[in-house]
């Protein structure tokens, strides 16, 4: 399958499967999440199709790696707080809106920087490592707060006010 189909998909599905949509004015909140996922997806792969420039950007990865870590720890330990927090919704924008994705763009980043290279470079493989933990606890902290607004926020409201 490839990418092009990613592209085409919610229309397919739209025009094939047009009661879907019949009783909501706006578009699903499940086609949503579906084409937020296909064209992350779409821009990962292109991404890391790009070609290397060489040295040009090795002073950003260790920085990046930082921030990667430690933005993906604090929000996974700021994530299940938010059960306790006297007023939620400020926490789950600023979570979901800043912390959680600087850390998955940050790994990604770092990741990114150094594709392709082999080498057994101790710095270049702990960056690695950083950043791949960063993402891993920003996607469980992501998974917490979805939980969090899944049972506790009526559909369509407002967060974050």
């Amino acid at each position: 399958m490839g990418t092009g189909f990613c592209w085409i998909f919610p229309a397919l599905l739209l025009l094939r499967f047009p009661a879907l949509f019949r009783y909501s004015s706006i578009m699903p909140v499940w086609l949503q999440v579906t084409a937020s996922f296909l064209l992350v997806g779409a821009v990962i792969y292109y991404m890391f199709r790009l070609p290397r420039r060489g040295e040009a950007l090795y002073g950003w990865a260790p920085p990046l790696a930082l921030l990667s870590v430690w933005s993906g720890l604090v929000a996974a330990v700021l994530s299940p707080l938010l059960w306790v927090v006297r007023y939620p919704d400020l926490w789950v924008a600023a979570l979901l809106l800043l912390l959680e994705p600087a850390a998955l763009a940050a790994g990604t980043l770092v990741l990114w920087i150094y594709r392709g290279l082999n080498t057994a470079e101790r710095t270049i493989l702990i960056q690695r490592l950083q950043a791949k933990f960063g993402i891993g606890l920003g996607l469980a902290a992501v998974a917490v707060a979805y939980v969090y607004v899944f049972f506790h926020k009526t559909p369509f409201t407002p967060v974050g006010l």
